[in-house]
């Protein structure tokens, strides 16, 4: 899945992004954060974008860095090559773009000011992050994510800060998130394929991650990783059932459910949808995406049940029970409200 030579040239992007900014505001800058696909040594030209936080000292700060930073990420990514100018939505104008641009999906760094993050708590606070923070994406999630796989580039080393612990509700939303994300790709596969491919391949992986944490099970750096974690998981439960219930039969109904409800085979195919996206999207038609889409959507909502359901037996089951009853209107007005804000 690594493709070093590609791994190479965002590493060579990042080292002369980081090295003109910080030659500029040597004074200004606290620490550049980079998390996400190029710092697993994951990231493919064309498809992965890059996602990056820089911290200045002072709130007055934040415009100038983010003027002059954003100018330069774009000559930089014409420099080398990079292709960000077709993933990250503020490369664009189109109302899609800027949609995008306000669900702060591929864009490609924020500039934060000390009053803007608690990042021993893991909360953001910056006005125009923070509803959509407090309602809708787990904030938890995006902290133990920088923490767990994120690279220092410059200055302090900001994840020895972090010590957020997620509660019910911020995993809760972490399981949501993916479940929008492929339904609002199966509402648009017809007409915006290529974007709703995309968002549905990204949104199945992102799904395994917030299941786990969902389950506090431990959450590992890269993707096939996890895969296998879940796999391992799904078997046991298989087996403490069959085992519980001593009934041969049963263990076959439940592997069977697992297999067809949460269907890892899919995960395969999301995998290899996410990281050789041009060749996938070429052999597809419009339907064929759609046909996706849809089955993420499947493989999210079951790989959600199956979390909520595996947390039943914690001290939080009371909590947990009240969640299925939220999950279903949630599920149908929450992605109304998104679009009408969008």
């Amino acid at each position: 899945m690594q493709n070093p030579s590609e791994q190479q040239l965002v590493e060579n992007f990042l080292r002369d992004f980081v090295d003109e900014l910080t030659q500029k505001y040597p004074d200004k800058i606290d620490f550049i954060l980079l998390f996400g696909s190029a710092a697993r040594g994951e990231w493919k030209r064309g498809i992965s974008d890059v996602d990056l936080i820089i911290g200045v000292k002072k709130k007055e700060d934040v415009g100038p860095v983010r003027v002059y930073a954003e100018k330069l990420f774009w000559e930089l990514d014409k420099k080398h090559g990079t292709m960000f100018h077709k993933v990250c939505s503020t490369a664009g104008r189109g109302k899609l773009d800027k949609a995008l641009q306000k669900a702060k999906l591929y864009v490609p760094f924020e500039v934060f000011s000390p009053e803007d993050i608690d990042w021993k708590n893991g909360e953001i606070k910056r006005p125009d992050l923070k509803l959509g923070a407090k309602l809708v994406a787990s904030q938890s999630m995006l902290f133990l994510k920088m923490k767990r796989e994120g690279k220092v580039l410059y200055g302090r080393d900001i994840r020895k800060v972090i010590g957020v612990k997620p509660t019910l509700w911020e995993k809760f939303k972490a399981i949501m998130v993916p479940f929008y994300m492929t339904l609002l790709s199966s509402m648009g596969a017809l007409f915006f394929p290529k974007l709703c491919l995309k968002l549905s391949s990204k949104a199945v992986l992102y799904s395994i991650e917030s299941a786990l944490l969902f389950m506090d099970k431990p959450v590992k750096v890269g993707v096939e990783k996890n895969r296998k974690a879940l796999e391992k998981l799904m078997e046991r439960k298989v087996k403490l059932k069959a085992r519980f219930l001593n009934s041969m039969e049963l263990d076959m109904a439940f592997r069977f459910s697992y297999e067809k409800l949460i269907n890892l085979e899919f995960v395969d195919e999301a995998i290899h949808v996410k990281y050789n996206f041009e060749e996938a999207f070429k052999r597809m038609d419009r339907k064929d995406v759609l046909a996706f889409c849809l089955n993420a959507l499947k493989f999210v909502i079951f790989l959600n049940l199956f979390a909520l359901a595996s947390n039943v037996k914690t001290r939080k089951w009371l909590e947990v029970v009240l969640m299925f009853f939220i999950l279903p209107v949630t599920y149908l007005s929450l992605p109304y409200i998104l679009i009408k804000l969008l």
